[in-house]
């Protein structure tokens, strides 16, 4: 009797082991095919994001919103097809993704994309469970934009503007002519705006006409930065305000620190009244002097704000025509000066609105008419970065709504990392590329504008500054414009 219960218990006990085989064999298939189906979802996830991304930067391409749209969703398919290879973890894809580029009434382009693929399980098998099917979807945003470019076209140029104007153009190119709007500025010993930006509800530009112009540009002169970043941000602002977009771009390319300022001056003060002339008074950068008017302690004579080819335009001299004298900078450092054509026309040349307990603006020498090399090309310093500031931090008067203008930097050429003034006294922070990153308002400036401070303000936007060494890389211009037109496109709201 007692050998017969123990021989059904042995059966009882094969069963339940038997059983129990398969609810393990079960838990451990579904964790080796969980796992696999994880990684699957994850690489389909990315593929989907990458052809999101493709499909926006596709939408640049093309005459008309259907060649456009036709261009978006090659570009997803090739790039989702790139990064999701058929029977990755042994993985089939099914049907193609269908990126869904859509042009909003807003001035945004949405492009949704979504895709799917099956995983044949291993152990799972043993449930009747053959396989599994994951899916993802991705959505990108690409936002219309107002744009100027403004290019230095100063002498220091020469030698690399072929390369300069080429990288330009390809710029342009990663940008949708019907619905994007692009100005262009050029400026050396002054400035001039070469193409306006459209200024209606159509939208767009032409292509050709930019390109033709920027194939068109001369290069001499000094570096009147202000004067560019000036005629850059009254024509952006030109736009209606019922008309802009909600991104609004400048894009300043320059080789070298501000050397000239643009303002209203006085000059001859042994008349009166003190007579006034507009224009742009130039520094000089070197110790002695070489251009007409310079001298030791002057700065040299004014030029007319249009000038961009270099030509020497001083149009004031004093009682004695063999001696040219340039205009005076207000008589006490705080003071304003006129900047024409700026709304607040007078700018104090300072201080600058930074952040507590960080470096601020250049002093100026407090005698009555300073009128010193060192004050002039402190003073232009000073005015490129409060230009800068009036767009970063623009607030329409009319709607009282905060419209600012994110500003992107380039720089090309070893003078950017030196200290090109030596007879000012100036520190490490006033090299040419830390001036550029004050003008971006990049994460590492000493001057970073934030949402903090100053208090009850609103946060001014982020640019980037890109510094190409071509000289290591002869591709490093291009690959600096595209990557700040790949932030500027970036997909979010």
């Amino acid at each position: 009797m007692n050998n017969i219960n123990r021989n059904y218990c042995k059966g009882q006990i094969i069963v339940l082991f038997a059983i129990s085989l398969i609810v393990l064999v079960g838990i451990v298939g579904l964790a080796i095919d969980s796992g696999r189906a994880y990684g699957v979802k994850a690489k389909l996830s990315a593929s989907v994001d990458a052809a999101a991304i493709a499909a926006a930067r596709g939408l640049a391409v093309g005459a008309n919103d259907s060649d456009r749209i036709n261009n978006a969703k090659a570009a997803a398919l090739k790039f989702y097809n790139g990064n999701f290879p058929d029977n990755y973890l042994g993985a089939t894809r099914l049907a193609p993704i269908r990126p869904d580029p859509v042009h909003k009434s807003d001035g945004y382009w949405q492009v949704d994309v979504s895709g799917s693929a099956t995983m044949p399980t291993t152990f799972m098998r043993v449930l009747n469970w053959n396989q599994i099917t994951v899916a993802a979807s991705g959505t990108a945003i690409r936002r219309d934009l107002d744009m100027i470019l403004v290019l230095d076209v100063s002498g220091s140029l020469s030698s690399v503007f072929p390369t300069v104007k080429s990288a330009a153009i390809n710029f342009i190119d990663k940008f949708v002519p019907s619905t994007d709007r692009i100005g262009l500025v050029a400026f050396s010993s002054g400035a001039q705006l070469l193409v306006p930006i459209d200024k209606t509800i159509s939208r767009g530009f032409n292509k050709t006409t930019i390109t033709n112009s920027i194939n068109g540009l001369v290069n001499g002169g000094g570096t009147t930065s202000a004067e560019g970043m000036r005629v850059a941000l009254n024509e952006i602002n030109a736009v209606p305000a019922l008309y802009r977009s909600s991104l609004r771009v400048i894009v300043f390319f320059s080789d070298g620190a501000p050397n000239g300022l643009p303002a209203t001056f006085q000059y001859n003060t042994s008349k009166t009244p003190i007579p006034t002339v507009t224009g742009d008074l130039y520094s000089e950068t070197d110790a002695t002097g070489s251009a007409v008017g310079c001298g030791n302690s002057i700065p040299c004579g004014i030029t007319s704000n249009t000038v961009t080819n270099g030509a020497w335009n001083t149009y004031l001299s004093s009682n004695t025509p063999a001696n040219p004298i340039s205009a005076f900078l207000p008589n006490n450092s705080g003071t304003t000066i006129t900047i024409t054509n700026l709304s607040p026309s007078s700018i104090p040349l300072v201080p600058n609105l930074v952040q507590v307990g960080q470096p601020g603006q250049r002093s100026l020498g407090a005698s009555p008419y300073a009128n010193t090399r060192c004050n002039v090309n402190k003073a232009a310093r000073n005015m490129v970065e409060l230009v800068a500031n009036s767009a970063r931090s623009w607030v329409d008067t009319n709607t009282n709504t905060n419209q600012p203008i994110a500003i992107y930097t380039l720089g090309l050429g070893s003078a950017l990392n030196t200290l090109e003034i030596t007879f000012c006294g100036y520190s490490n922070n006033e090299k040419g590329a830390n001036i550029m990153k004050r003008l971006a308002n990049t994460n590492d400036s000493d001057t970073l504008q934030s949402s903090a401070v100053p208090p009850g303000t609103s946060p001014q936007p982020n640019g980037l500054y890109c510094y190409a060494d071509i000289t290591a890389d002869p591709y490093a211009l291009d690959s600096c414009f595209t990557a700040i037109a790949s932030d500027m496109l970036r997909l979010s709201r």
